[in-house]
């Protein structure tokens, strides 16, 4: 009988790869015309912290990683430190560790580049 863990873990991933693969989709069709513009933007004229968000998700969608970098910068560092918190999670799962890379204040120190980034970005 498979460990409760192991089901888990497999649903979390099977779950990631849903998410992308309907992102791919979504990205690569006709219907990303109906993502609205930002609010925030059309009233005040400054840009929000996701300002972009959807560029950079098309960007990624067509591999253009350099390109999506420098669009968001912030959200692809998000990105890699999501895939460097799957990777420990499953070396903890496969390999029965307990490896624990995540701390509360790590949310804190995003939140933060986040806020700086949006401003800088408003500045210049």
């Amino acid at each position: 009988m498979m460990k409760k863990q192991y089901k888990t873990f497999i649903l979390v991933q099977i779950a990631i790869m849903v998410i992308i693969i309907l992102s791919f989709i979504f990205l690569k069709s006709d219907y990303i015309k109906i993502v609205p513009n930002c609010i925030i933007r059309e009233k005040t004229g400054l840009l929000c912290p996701a300002c972009y968000g959807t560029t950079f998700a098309i960007e990624m969608a067509n591999f253009n990683f350099t390109k999506a970098f420098l669009i968001h910068p912030v959200f692809f560092l998000l990105i890699l430190y999501l895939i460097l918190l799957d990777i420990v999670y499953a070396i903890n799962v496969l390999f029965n560790k307990n490896i624990n890379i995540f701390k509360w204040w790590h949310i804190i120190i995003w939140l933060t580049l986040l806020i700086i980034y949006t401003i800088l970005r408003n500045i210049f």
